[in-house]
């Protein structure tokens, strides 16, 4: 039984990517997610279903059009096989629970929003809101963390962005902030701290290790929306082992 529901987490996971793609090429060109129907931005074309089905159309038709023979960029194939192992991989460690179906959704905001930043440099409002509003929903369908927690989060969320924005002048972007609103609401205080730091590691770890490849500069900034989306899923799924582990870590270094 629990193989054949992974396997259809792992099928609903390929199908949503499918949707995701759709969104990540559509939202920054303030296109409409349902209309017109999915087709090809080379030559117009509408896709037929077997154009849409996940992986396998991509594979059949070589990764081009089938009406123009235009490439299909590899971000497709990238984003479809990268959420379906994703909701596979939650669904086997955490089982069938509210926190891992909304750690599902997590995972698939994560990759809408790293997505366009990554591509465009630009986080755009309505996925923040977005990440507020579920998080809101969230709060009264399960009450892991208190309200008024949640909402010292938000603040220190979006007050400790807004005064780094300050002092980087403009280093940091506007929507950073407000993403970071619904990080902090989502994992309240000091959750949303924890957050912010195994961001940081990150993206200074993957800036470190772009710079030794030569594939960035000293000057060259790196969207940072992607390394905040990766912290917060750190620390929603793994906050208590990855603290436990850090002060196991620091008590040996102290004896």
């Amino acid at each position: 039984m629990t193989l054949i529901i992974n396997l259809l987490v792992l099928i609903m996971g390929l199908m949503v990517g499918s949707f995701l793609n759709v969104c990540i090429y559509r939202i920054p060109r303030e296109e409409s997610i349902a209309f017109p129907p999915s087709h090809c931005t080379a030559c117009g074309a509408r896709l037929k279903p077997l154009d849409l089905v996940p992986l396998l159309s991509y594979i059949f038709l070589k990764g081009q059009c089938r009406y123009c023979g235009q490439k299909i960029s590899p971000r497709y194939l990238i984003i479809e096989s990268i959420h379906g192992l994703g909701w596979l991989a939650i669904a086997i460690g955490f089982g069938v629970s509210p926190h891992a179906l909304a750690g599902m959704m997590l995972f698939s905001m994560t990759l809408v929003i790293s997505a366009i930043d990554m591509e465009h440099g630009i986080i755009p409002d309505e996925l923040s809101a977005l990440l507020l509003i579920t998080g809101v929903a969230y709060h009264f369908l399960s009450h892991e963390i208190g309200f008024l927690n949640r909402l010292i989060g938000m603040a220190v969320g979006f007050g400790l962005l807004f005064l780094l924005a300050v002092v980087s002048k403009g280093g940091m972007g506007g929507g950073d902030i407000k993403l970071c609103a619904g990080i902090g609401f989502w994992l309240g205080f000091p959750g949303f701290l924890y957050a912010l730091l195994a961001a940081s590691v990150i993206g200074s770890l993957v800036s470190i290790g772009l710079m030794v490849l030569k594939r960035k500069g000293l000057k060259e900034t790196i969207p940072f929306g992607p390394f905040l989306m990766l912290g917060f899923l750190l620390i929603y799924f793994y906050q208590e082992p990855l603290l436990q582990g850090y002060w196991n870590l620091i008590m040996k270094l102290y004896e």
